[in-house]
């Protein structure tokens, strides 16, 4: 599986009003939905969006995937 963070979060601008943006780039098919699930445990709350790289329009690659980093990246 390989996710990465893109938004506030990997830009540097979370703030208390923020949610987490994950892009699942891939994954096992059997486990595609069932990632929201252990997301929202994981985070405890924390609001947050999963989207699927395969499944974004053509004309918005770029805009969801402009700065997105890998969490051991996030300063």
């Amino acid at each position: 599986m390989e996710v990465v963070i893109t938004g506030s979060l990997a830009r540097g601008e979370f703030d208390r009003n923020s949610d987490v943006d994950f892009v699942v780039l891939s994954c096992p098919r059997h486990l595609k939905y069932a990632i929201e699930g252990i997301v929202e445990d994981e985070l405890g709350g924390i609001p947050f969006d999963l989207l699927y790289r395969d499944e974004f329009p053509p004309s918005k690659v770029r805009q969801f995937m402009e700065g997105a980093v890998h969490a051991p990246d996030i300063r």
